[in-house]
């Protein structure tokens, strides 16, 4: 991105700023750092750079009255890994989320002070008032999507760092602004076999630094049934790495298991699965333990992501896998490969503004039926036309773009929302982790793919087939997708036939309705229990629903505002 192209999200004279009031929880990955005048917090990796030669870049571009705004740009967007940091003194300040906010930063600005945190309730404690107000317009992006748009928060007067953003205070002014945008509609005309070999040479650099960076430390991976994760797992035998550990979780006999199993075995690597029932999963779900990361997962921006929770808390107990090891999973190969691309927009370029909208909003707001009404749906679209329009007009965007823009709406939101947010799992239970795939080099490589080799995926599917890394495409199914216990498929066909002279919607309700608590894999519907799936009236679309609406009821906030 050029630096002319860059968008300033917030820029505002502070002539009374008083006070810079950092708070930090130097827990899961926090750690602080002195260099000369500057107090730095810093949390995750740098894989381009020596964590202290980073650190002492930012000290010494904050501290120069030379350094201009493109220079701070230039240097986090050239950062390769996923970090967040704070550099401050009392009166200078610093802070940055990387390309994709795996790590996520809170800040609040009054007249005289500004508060910055790596925990959104820290900040809720100093600034709250006994009025007990909330954005309602936030609690209805959760309670629809699980996140929020853009930089609100539930708390009115707290903000968030966006993917791609950084926040300067310096000479009475602050500054937030917009270092990276992932931008998919800058496509380079190259072929697929030209494409091939550069995906091929980016998927093996992406690897290679990740191993030098970790030094001889075990990998583990939450190996599924998918192409990513095995990408990782098969990549890592092609560049002869030995301490590897996989392993998989869910219910008994279930298709993720089975698949994964047969690839572990096929490379030669250890692996492990951990049963999950609606019977473990509320045993750990109320534990003090669970209490404690619900807490430490706030953000005031999504709902809490459970996914790997309960896997790697008996993971670790097993005592089966290096208290030093890294986690590496396969977020996001789907999306960033062209998964989510979506046809509709793709087959049709007339569908108007309103309609990119519409599509928008029937994918990522519906996981409660009940909330979809006329009002609700026109908040959200006003929110997401707004940030349609902005990027239009500052790209200079047309109706051709409208299946990046989307792809460009899903990055700034779910993805940078809720799926890094599974990062937190790893980092409670005291590891470490690497994202290989969101990689800034390997975001780079697709942002520039055309379209046409990212629908369906077809340039990655291809190349992983043909590469064969580790022997294990082609010959070992992905995703082939069935209900775990035979006994529940068995009457569930049963019960289905009573449903043949209705449509397949009132069948798929039922079914949503009576069956789906006990044949989701992770069983993580045990957040509630079955009594209130059972007697759902407002139509939940998953397990994501149930995590939502309990999120926003221990917060006390009306989940249909």
């Amino acid at each position: 991105m050029t630096s002319d192209s860059r968008k300033i999200g917030l820029k505002i004279v502070l002539n009374e700023l008083k006070n810079i009031n950092i708070i930090v929880s130097e827990r899961f990955g926090w750690k602080k750092h002195q260099i000369g005048e500057f107090d730095i917090w810093f949390n995750g990796y740098i894989l381009n750079d020596e964590k202290m030669s980073f650190l002492n870049r930012g000290a010494e571009l904050l501290h120069s009255d030379l350094s201009t705004n493109n220079d701070f740009d230039d240097w986090v967007r050239s950062t390769q890994g996923h970090f967040s940091f704070i550099i401050s003194n009392k009166k200078k300040i610093l802070c940055s989320v990387d390309h994709v906010r795996t790590i996520p930063l809170f800040y609040t600005l009054s007249s005289i002070e500004i508060i910055v945190s790596n925990h959104a309730p820290n900040i809720s404690k100093i600034i709250s008032t006994n009025e007990k107000k909330y954005n309602k317009q936030a609690a209805l992006e959760i309670s629809m999507s699980g996140y929020t748009i853009g930089k609100k928060t539930l708390h009115p007067q707290i903000s968030q760092l966006c993917a791609g953003e950084l926040l300067i205070v310096r000479n009475d002014k602050l500054e937030v602004r917009e270092y990276y945008r992932y931008s998919p509609w800058r496509m380079n005309k190259k072929s697929k076999v030209q494409l091939k070999k550069e995906l091929t040479d980016v998927s093996r650099k992406v690897l290679e630094d990740m191993v030098e960076n970790a030094d001889g430390r075990q990998f583990v991976i939450p190996l599924s049934a998918g192409n990513d994760s095995r990408f990782i797992a098969s990549g890592l035998k092609e560049l002869g790495v030995k301490n590897v550990f996989c392993f998989s979780y869910g219910l008994e006999n279930n298709f993720e298991v089975k698949t994964a199993g047969q690839v572990a075995k096929h490379l030669g690597y250890s692996w492990t699965h951990i049963p999950l029932s609606v019977e473990i999963q509320k045993k750990i779900f109320s534990e003090s333990s669970f209490d404690d990361f619900w807490r430490y997962t706030d953000t005031f921006s999504n709902s809490p992501v459970l996914i790997d929770y309960s896997a790697v808390k008996i993971l670790k107990e097993s005592g089966k896998i290096s208290k030093e090891a890294i986690f590496v999973n396969g977020n996001s190969g789907d999306f960033i490969t062209g998964g989510h691309v979506n046809p509709d927009i793709q087959s049709n370029y007339n569908i108007g503004i309103d309609g990119l909208i519409n599509l928008i909003t029937e994918k990522h707001y519906s996981l409660w039926n009940c909330l979809k009404s006329t009002d609700n749906i026109e908040k959200i679209q006003v929110e997401l036309e707004r940030e349609i329009t902005n990027l239009i007009n500052n790209y200079g965007l047309s109706k051709t773009s409208f299946a990046e823009i989307g792809e460009n709406i899903e990055w700034k939101g779910r993805q940078s929302k809720i799926v890094t947010a599974t990062q937190r799992s790893y980092e409670f239970f005291g590891y470490e982790w690497r994202l290989p795939l969101w990689d800034p080099i390997y975001m780079d490589f697709w942002e520039g793919v055309e379209r046409k080799y990212k629908i369906n995926q077809s340039l990655y599917i291809e190349t992983l087939l043909e590469n064969n890394w580790g022997g294990v495409w082609g010959n070992i199914t992905v995703n082939n997708f069935s209900i775990a216990s035979s006994r529940l498929r068995s009457f569930r066909e049963f019960t289905k036939l009573f449903f043949v002279f209705f449509e397949k919607r009132v069948w798929h309700q039922f079914d949503k309705k009576f069956f789906a608590y006990f044949y989701d894999d992770t069983a993580a519907t045990a957040i509630v229990p079955y009594r209130e799936t059972f007697f759902d009236r407002c139509g939940a679309r998953n397990r994501n629903s149930w995590i939502t609406k309990k999120y926003l009821n221990q917060h006390k906030m009306r989940s249909d505002t």
